[in-house]
């Protein structure tokens, strides 16, 4: 996958990077980064390692080492609707590191565990607390107890909860608006420009679900009213990825463990994206 996307769904943006020569042992600090904070790592600076999920508050829960990677768990605080979600930074000697997509049931108790080789991650199943839920880290991700998504016939069903969520314009400064959409529309992939290219693009339906979330959620804001839906037409004409990511958003909406402002933009990006389509369809 082209690591400009993975700044959305599993990596983030390298505001300063010291090359791909980087260090698994290397030092993880939370810095300033204007008004916000970033995750240093080595001369990496990581901003906004949620993507699209905005948080007022960032720290480092642990640092782990696991065969050949060093895991960093770091948590992003926000509001109450959902207190806290969990990422992984993975940092490989000679590579770049890489950030997990988010993960967490919004509760800030998250208890990290590094045994026999198996790097989990358990909290209550709740913010306000429930039975433990664990994830576990295997093949660069973090995986939740049950598959996320399953997949058949163009359709993806929920399952395990991945409690996502998308704070309104309401709750985010303008001037936070419109960085997190220049950042996003300048590391907006090539290849996602044109269908055409497309076509040459794998992606996972992890990916595509936080892919068509991020889009969503940013085409809330009036900022992105136009200029997102702009930006995600070549993908929803694709032939190759079209009927996959009008279910991932499917998918949002029925989700019980999603939150309703997160369904209801999904619900307005997909019906706004299926009437750009029907004025220009695929070929």
């Amino acid at each position: 996958m082209p690591r400009p996307l993975t700044l959305l769904l599993a990596a983030p943006l390298l505001l300063s990077a010291g090359g791909a020569a980087l260090a698994a042992d290397q030092k993880v600090t939370v810095v300033s980064a204007g008004s916000e904070q970033a995750i240093k790592l080595g001369k990496t600076v990581i901003s906004r390692p949620f993507g699209a999920e905005l948080v007022d508050h960032l720290s480092v829960v642990g640092s782990y080492t696991l065969r050949d990677a060093r895991l960093h768990l770091i948590r992003g605080k926000s509001g109450v609707e959902c207190p806290a979600r969990y990422a992984v930074i993975v940092a490989r000697p000679g590579q770049e590191p890489v950030v997990t997509e988010s993960f967490g049931t919004c509760s800030a108790a998250a208890r990290p565990q590094l045994r026999r080789g198996v790097f989990t991650v358990a909290m209550p199943a709740t913010a306000t607390g429930g039975p433990l839920v664990r994830y576990h880290y295997a093949n660069g991700r973090m995986h939740a107890p049950a598959a996320a998504l399953t997949q058949g016939a163009g359709t993806i069903g929920a399952a395990a909860p991945l409690a996502s969520v998308c704070r309104s314009a309401n709750a985010i400064d303008p001037a936070d608006q419109a960085q997190a959409l220049d950042t996003f529309e300048r590391d907006w992939p090539k290849a996602y420009r044109r269908a055409g290219t497309l076509k040459r693009v794998q992606l996972g339906q992890s990916e595509m679900r936080r892919l068509v979330t991020d889009l969503a959620c940013m085409s809330s804001w009036p900022i992105g009213e136009r200029r997102v839906p702009e930006l995600a037409t070549p993908l929803f004409r694709s032939q190759r990825h079209r009927e996959a990511a009008f279910a991932a958003l499917e998918s949002i909406q029925r989700d019980p463990d999603t939150e309703a402002n997160l369904k209801a933009v999904a619900r307005s990006f997909s019906a706004e994206m299926r009437y750009r389509i029907a004025l220009d369809p695929p070929l």
